[in-house]
């Protein structure tokens, strides 16, 4: 018991420490535990089932019958009327009738008198037909072995395993696109705690650097030695300091937000504790070509993909409309042994086993229009996808678009702004230098801490916008940018 409540402890203090992760080492977390995509392998799992379950359609259907009941009375065979004899039939009476007399000289004689008379001189006779036969007893059990065999369906069973076999491709699409959208969050996710991460580093630079710039100007207030320096510089620089420490505030509830959404995408547990590492390697310029990357996204983007697979489901659904027009052939057979509690009648044993073999043709002559009708609105699902596929692709090629410009305005900038940010920290240290000698005012020594936070805050929102311009198109092309 101890060793297992040591492990137990040493488990959660191994998964409760703050783990280092790189963007590549987040992907590759979330893709193996994201809920999402557990989602989507269940529905590729289920779309190969039911695939199964079309391609049980080939085989002939097997089954096993028992049936028992008791009836309120006995089955009685009923029949009323008479049975008419013809005039052959009361000669042989006659004579039948004069065997029966017992003098034999009389017998003889009355024997050859009947036997010379001609059968049309006697009478049609009749007798009555009224009977009241058991033909079942009460109880019955009946035992049979069926088989149902399709032959021929008009294509109907064909389009429907076609169908069940396009709805896999359409479920491994899903989970493609479904790692895709994953990718995506963790990186705008990952991107997006870099850029609150360096923004709080910035002010907090910014702060340390106001703080001090606060002590230089609390002196030259208070010794009042000062010629630039008057009490509303110094009410002017607290109340900028005290900005700046909200803003620190503010952004390390920010990254703390992110990094928690972060940790939330990769699928680990809530109190998980990760520290994401950016490698800030040097930035590319996006030398793409806009026709090559809207080629490749028709190739491989999941939507486009989608939407090809759901066209040649809407073909096997034409199909399978279409097999309405024409006839279903059908084998079918029977064995079967009957138990009745009368051992006559109906069911007697000669009866009690028997078999049956036949074949059944179920051929549509007029059904008001119907299949033409779900033929013709099937066709017309199909056209309609097409337009929504010829949209789609305008839509997607438009979105790669934009995308590449901005990206490639972005890094305009990016490359701007890394000089401006030099000449900005620059400024602000010559103007803290003069403003140490009680050279320069002190409203253009915050001016000049404003204009170098503004500068590197604009420089990294910029990276930021880059890359996840770039992620996005990776989204969009369904392939990475190399």
């Amino acid at each position: 018991m101890k060793i297992v409540i040591f492990l137990v402890i040493f488990l959660t203090s191994v998964f409760a420490e703050n783990k280092n992760v790189t963007l590549n080492e987040a992907i590759q977390i979330a893709l193996e535990k994201n809920k999402q995509n557990e989602i989507s392998k269940l529905a590729l799992e289920i779309a190969k089932v039911q695939y199964e379950q079309a391609l049980s359609a080939n085989y002939p259907a097997i089954n096993a019958m028992v049936v028992g009941q008791r009836k309120k009375d006995d089955v009685i065979f009923q029949q009323r009327g008479e049975f008419t004899l013809p005039s052959s039939f009361s000669k042989t009476l006659a004579l039948a009738n004069a065997l029966q007399i017992s003098d034999s000289a009389i017998r003889e004689a009355t024997l050859a008198g009947i036997t010379a008379t001609p059968e049309s001189a006697f009478p049609e006779g009749s007798i009555s037909a009224d009977i009241d036969a058991k033909a079942m007893g009460r109880d019955t059990v009946k035992a049979s072995l069926n088989i149902l065999y399709p032959l021929f369906t008009g294509g109907k069973i064909s389009s429907l395993i076609e169908q069940a076999k396009l709805n896999k491709l359409l479920a491994t699409n899903k989970i493609t696109r479904a790692n895709q959208d994953v990718i995506f969050d963790i990186k705008k996710y990952f991107y997006g705690y870099v850029l609150t991460n360096e923004l709080y580093n910035l002010s907090n630079s910014t702060l340390k650097t106001m703080k001090f710039v606060s002590s230089l100007t609390k002196q030259f207030y208070e010794n009042g030695n000062s010629l630039n320096v008057k009490k509303t510089d110094y009410l002017s620089v607290q109340v900028t300091e005290s900005l700046i420490e909200s803003i620190v505030a503010k952004l390390e509830l920010n990254r703390a937000m992110v990094k928690s959404a972060l940790a939330n995408a990769m699928g680990l547990p809530w109190d998980s504790e990760i520290n994401p590492i950016y490698k800030d390697s040097q930035l590319l310029p996006p030398n793409y070509i806009l026709a090559d990357l809207v080629k490749e996204a028709y190739r491989a983007n999941t939507d486009i993909t989608q939407m090809d697979i759901a066209l040649k489901i809407s073909e096997q659904q034409i199909k399978e409309q279409q097999a309405g027009h024409y006839p279903t052939v059908a084998l079918m057979g029977e064995v079967s042994h009957t138990y009745n509690s009368y051992e006559y009648g109906f069911l007697n044993e000669d009866h009690a086993n028997s078999w049956n073999v036949g074949f059944a043709v179920d051929m549509p002559i007029f059904d008001g229009f119907r299949t033409t009708n779900a033929v013709k609105e099937k066709k017309l699902d199909k056209k309609k996808m097409y337009l929504l596929q010829d949209m789609l692709k305008d839509g997607l090629a438009l979105q790669i678009k934009n995308e590449l410009t901005k990206a490639s305005i972005g890094f305009k900038q990016i490359q701007t702004l890394k000089n401006t940010k030099k000449l900005a920290k620059e400024n602000k240290e010559l103007n803290i230098k003069g403003y140490e000698i009680d050279a320069i005012e002190t409203e253009k020594v915050i001016q000049a801490q404003y204009i170098e936070t503004y500068v590197k805050a604009d420089y990294l929102k910029y990276v930021h916008d880059y890359l996840i311009s770039l992620a996005t198109i990776d989204k969009l092309i369904g392939t990475g940018l190399k």
